[in-house]
């Protein structure tokens, strides 16, 4: 008897906890949708102002007033109102206004937020036809290029974003695998969460590789019309090639107002700072 008894408390203190332990569980959700909400209103009135100025400029250009849309388009960068559909606008009122270079260079940006932007290839493809350079890249590895192609395919908060709601499902597949009775619904979930997990690691590989492509890689676009690439980084050393307007190369390091440059074909030289602007 005295056996049963303490059972019965034992089952009534552990009810007890249940009951607590849900009510704080409740207590932080509704504080957690409070500040969800509150960010939510914020950035809510944020948007609508940027969506008006956009809608303007976009009306600009409907307009064929390219100059007044470039205005406005700039003035949303210069706020930190980063997009791809920004760049990509601004790519198309400067390709409109015959201005290729600044085309050329806000097409490519756009791509760097959203590398698999197909409007943005497209009419980046069409802005290089007009350029004077035509430079074949140098062949690489099957291997090395279907790998730079996949992390290239999504951009460093792309791929975090997939990690984090990864990790999320990941954890709430293994939590109802703890909380599950039966026997049949914890392995289906704990190996979903295997599963999900070994994406999840995927995609933080990706993102820290893209971080890495992205760090090590410094690109620019030509704004001179001609310019000279030289041997060292002084104006009387050897003429190495000539290069124009338009033209893509990758930064490899800046001595004073000296960059060295390094083409897709490989050749490497030395140009001035002020010809080319960082994409």
């Amino acid at each position: 008897m005295m056996n049963f008894k303490l059972r019965i408390l034992k089952s009534k203190f552990v009810i007890a906890n249940g009951v607590q332990h849900a009510k704080q569980n409740f207590g932080q959700a509704i504080s957690f949708f409070l500040l969800l909400f509150l960010f939510f209103t914020a950035f809510t009135n944020s948007f609508a102002s940027t969506q008006e100025d956009y809608n303007k400029a976009n009306a600009f250009y409907g307009e064929k007033k390219y100059d007044e849309a470039i205005e406005i388009y700039n003035a949303l960068i210069e706020k930190d109102e980063l997009s791809t559909a920004i760049y990509y606008n601004l790519g198309n009122a400067y390709y409109k206004n015959n201005e290729i270079s600044l085309a050329i260079l806000n097409y490519e940006r756009a791509l760097k937020l959203q590398p698999d932007n197909e409007d943005a290839l497209f009419n980046l493809n069409m802005a290089n036809k007009q350029t004077v350079d035509k430079i074949e890249r140098l062949p690489e590895l099957f291997i090395t290029n279907t790998w730079r192609n996949i992390v290239s395919s999504k951009t460093v908060n792309s791929w975090t974003y997939y990690t984090i709601g990864l990790l999320f499902l990941s954890t709430f597949l293994f939590v109802i695998y703890l909380l599950a009775g039966s026997v049949f619904i914890k392995k289906i979930n704990f190996y979903s969460g295997i599963l999900f997990l070994l994406i999840t690691l995927f995609c933080w590989v990706m993102a820290a590789q893209r971080n890495q492509l992205n760090l090590s890689t410094n690109e620019a676009i030509i704004f001179e019309s001609t310019v000279t690439i030289k041997s060292e980084p002084n104006p009387t050393s050897e003429k190495l090639f000539t290069l124009h307007e338009g033209t893509k190369v990758t930064l490899l390091e800046k001595v004073n107002d000296w960059s060295r440059i390094k083409l897709p074909n490989g050749n490497i030289g030395w140009i001035p700072s002020e010809a080319i602007v960082v994409i």
